[in-house]
């Protein structure tokens, strides 16, 4: 059994001024009495009253009470298969993970702040799905296209430039990559290049192209500086001066017939492209078939009602007989 609300659990705590208001109520009874008459005559005032009838619809109602809280836990047990009806971009991040990532032009590095960008997308999607490519000299799918944005934050966690299958950059491979993954896919597909740029590979614009030619708009965004910084590579210990190649990614947005955009530490370029991209494209209407934990809260809230009902039908008052 699963509980969906546990932090509703305080609700418990209710029963216990319950009980000391009930107990509170029979001594201030008994002290009204007193004004008036001797105490000994309580048990003669209360001779029509059964205690065990009284005690009867005490425990009814803190039972139904106890259901009630157990209904607003929202329990839940057994399977069900539902579907649902989602609509919804196709949004592919093709992360630049090699090690002129590494350099500090931006703070904290380029690829913290690539995957601080990512983050922020992630977060602000809203029934779209989402994929992403991790490439250097070569480019892997980290995670296909997904609206579980949450596994989608954990491959990203795990990226670093160690993570690099092979050293280099090669945009083109991953844009390569990017086509296979909107295999199957339907309406208007986006995908989103962050890399500073620097690029080794040579049929880049060609596959811009193709997949401008398929229906895939293309972003890019920049990270880093034209001015640059020196990398350190950790075999040599050479340092190598790495620049932000801009004229290179708005030539690839260009061709995808997208926008280019730089990355700042404000992230207002992600909701410029969000807002570029739900005004222009046309989501995908699709279902899914989802097997979900069976809510039960119905059976102990028609269990409170039943003990709420059978209380309201019992009279607190002894059973007299008919003399003959």
């Amino acid at each position: 059994m699963n509980v969906f609300y546990p932090q509703n659990l305080w609700l418990l705590l209710v029963l216990i001024p319950l009980v000391l208001l009930v107990t509170v109520l029979e001594r201030r009874r008994r002290k009204r009495f007193s004004r008036f008459a001797e105490a000994q005559f309580y048990s003669e005032y209360q001779k029509h009253h059964s205690p065990f009838f009284q005690a009867l619809k005490a425990a009814l109602t803190t039972l139904a009470l106890v259901f009630i809280i157990f209904a607003l836990l929202r329990p839940q047990w057994d399977y069900e298969t539902r579907d649902y009806d989602t609509s919804g971009l196709d949004i592919m991040v093709c992360l630049d993970i090699s090690r002129s990532m590494d350099a500090t032009d931006i703070t904290p590095s380029r690829l913290e702040r690539a995957k601080l960008q990512i983050s922020a997308l992630i977060d602000r999607l809203k029934g779209d799905r989402v994929g992403l490519i991790s490439f250097a000299g070569v480019a892997t799918m980290e995670c296909p296209l997904t609206d579980d944005y949450e596994s989608a934050l954990l491959m990203l966690g795990r990226l670093n430039t160690n993570s690099a299958a092979r050293p280099g950059t090669d945009i083109g491979g991953a844009l390569a990559l990017a086509e296979k993954g909107f295999l199957g896919a339907g309406g208007s597909n986006v995908l989103l290049l962050i890399t500073d740029g620097e690029d080794l590979g040579n049929n880049t614009l060609t596959q811009a192209q193709r997949l401008s030619s398929l229906g895939v708009k293309i972003y890019t965004m920049g990270v880093g500086k034209v001015e640059g910084s020196l990398v350190r590579n950790p075999f040599s210990g050479e340092q190598i001066l790495s620049k932000l190649d801009a004229r290179r990614l708005r030539e690839i947005a260009a061709t995808g017939k997208g926008k280019y955009f730089s990355a700042t530490p404000g992230q207002g370029e992600i909701d410029s492209i969000l807002q570029d991209v739900y005004s222009a494209e046309k989501g995908w209407d699709r279902s899914r078939h989802l097997t979900t934990l069976k809510d039960q809260y119905s059976l102990p809230a028609a269990a409170a009602l039943c003990l709420l009902l059978a209380e309201s039908f019992i009279l607190p008052q002894r059973r007299t007989r008919k003399r003959k």
